[in-house]
């Protein structure tokens, strides 16, 4: 069972995958193609729905040209 501060840091680094997204203004589609993604996985992940593994954080990061770091 995932504690509380792990589902705020779930949702938020969501929230800034979204935003970063936004940023470079591409749909969610684009993004999943890019990060060799479902679009369902990067639905999820933007809406905090899923604890998602390093190696997607950083096909997510590298995809949307920022740092890992970035991302949290």
């Amino acid at each position: 069972m995932r504690e509380p501060k792990d589902d705020q840091l779930i949702r938020q680094f969501g929230k800034r995958v979204r935003k970063a997204r936004k940023r470079e203004e591409i749909s969610q589609e684009e993004l999943a193609l890019r990060a060799e993604l479902s679009i369902n996985q990067i639905g999820r992940i933007e809406r905090g729905e899923i604890n998602t593994s390093l190696i997607v954080v950083g096909r997510i990061a590298e995809a949307l040209n920022v740092k890992v770091a970035d991302l949290f």
